[in-house]
């Protein structure tokens, strides 16, 4: 027993050496071992609530989430049943390393018993862990371009007027400005349109959002078209110069005409526009100058559209020296106004012409005529007064020259006779 078992061993060793070296040829002949490269593998994370129920946020580093490349080794009859959907990666947060690291798993969803080895060119995602900030920023807007000629911008508004923000610290720390821009360039029309929310640093620079989460990205922006319009512009005076001085009744502005915007409906009828709040020149010994803003006078609807332009206007009120002229009447040219019931009057002053001083600016006075003069005394309260000698009254009298009173130097007095009828 001993010889056969040792005899010709060489021969039998020789046996088991070729039948293993045949069997190897005949496995990978049949279903050899082969690799499958996958691309672009995306890690998914699994327990991100430990970082986040600290109050705290992440951000993958060197886009550490994304393998470049994932081979898969293994016989052909699995690797040829496999694609790219089939390959597992994932990292859990549960394995976090205190240098913030997460270790990648990488497995198939079928067939992972028969595979040799799955390995990724990277086995781990590198994070970046922050503090999560809350910031609640007012939507701003800015409109782009140009509008169609004879048109300006109106109002521009939003249906959300804020918006919340939430992010890492740090990245919270630089936004100063939510904004919207809408381009307006050829439009005669008003606008609605859902513009996207962009977030702006102190640079007014965008900044990117990836890893911020916001409560709204778009906003629905309208922006209202007005017609433009250029009118002139008119102002009144109020208020009694310094003595000797009186206003000419002229009024200067500068611009004289401004750029306004509004409806077609609202500017199709608007030529002027008139300042309610009269310039005050009480005292003023001389021409007056002021600012007047326009701005809250302008009539309902109607707005200022030269951007430029801040709506101040300097007003010129013209005051001049007052002179004086002597003109003579006839006393049957006074009229008697507003005669008491049951009375009639009877002139007893016994000067059939009289004179009157009459002060205000050389050219006013110059004009004057007795063709246009019209006297009156207007007795409306006579019977009132109390220095009267017996039925005899004095009568003050009122002198108007085409429709304009006149201001006299010093009153004239007529008597009179009031007699009951």
């Amino acid at each position: 027993m001993k010889h056969k078992l040792f005899d010709d061993w060489g021969l039998k060793l020789g046996s088991v050496v070729f039948a293993i070296l045949v069997w190897f040829i005949v496995t990978n002949f049949n279903d050899p071992v082969v690799q499958y490269r996958v691309n672009n593998v995306k890690v998914s994370f699994r327990n991100t609530n430990v970082i986040t129920d600290q109050g705290q946020t992440y951000e993958v580093l060197d886009n550490s989430n994304i393998i470049d490349t994932v081979t898969v080794t293994g016989p052909r009859s699995v690797i040829d049943a496999l694609g790219e959907e089939n390959i597992i990666a994932y990292a859990d947060f549960n394995e976090l390393t205190l240098q913030n690291t997460v270790a990648i798993k990488l497995n198939t969803n079928k067939y992972s018993s028969q595979i040799e080895s799955i390995k990724g060119s990277i086995d781990t995602v590198q994070l970046n862990i922050e503090n999560l900030k809350t910031k609640t920023l007012a939507l701003s807007t800015v409109t782009s371009g140009t509008v169609s000629e004879g048109y300006t911008i109106g109002d521009v508004t939003t249906d959300e007027n804020q918006v919340r923000i939430s992010g890492p610290e740090s990245v919270i720390d630089q936004i100063v400005r939510a904004e919207v821009n809408v381009p307006v360039t050829g439009f005669s029309q008003d606008i609605i349109t859902d513009v996207d929310i962009v977030l702006m640093n102190s640079d007014g620079d965008s900044v990117n959002t990836g890893n911020i989460t916001s409560n709204i990205s778009k906003v629905r922006v309208k922006v209202e078209m007005l017609q433009t319009r250029r009118v002139m512009l008119e102002f009144e005076s109020s208020g009694i110069p310094a003595d000797g001085y009186e206003a000419t009744g002229v009024i200067s502005c500068d611009p004289e005409s401004v750029l306004v915007a509004g409806r077609a409906s609202v500017l199709q009828n608007l030529e002027t526009i008139h300042i309610e709040e009269p310039v005050n020149i009480t005292g003023q010994a001389g021409n007056m100058m002021t600012l007047v803003d326009i701005s809250e006078e302008l009539p309902a609807g109607v707005k200022i559209a030269d951007t430029s332009f801040d709506g101040k206007v300097s007003v010129t009120v013209y005051i001049d020296h007052t002179t004086t002229r002597v003109m003579q009447f006839d006393s049957h040219d006074i009229q008697f106004k507003n005669v008491p019931d049951g009375y009639k009057v009877e002139l007893v002053d016994p000067v059939d012409r009289f004179s009157a001083s009459f002060e205000g600016l050389q050219n006013r006075l110059d004009s004057l005529s007795s063709d246009g003069m019209t006297i009156y005394a207007d007795l409306e309260d006579i019977l009132d007064q109390e220095d009267t000698v017996g039925d005899h009254y004095h009568a003050v009298l009122s002198f108007e020259y085409e429709g304009s009173r006149l201001n006299v130097s010093n009153p004239v007095q007529v008597w009179i006779k009031l007699d009951e009828t």
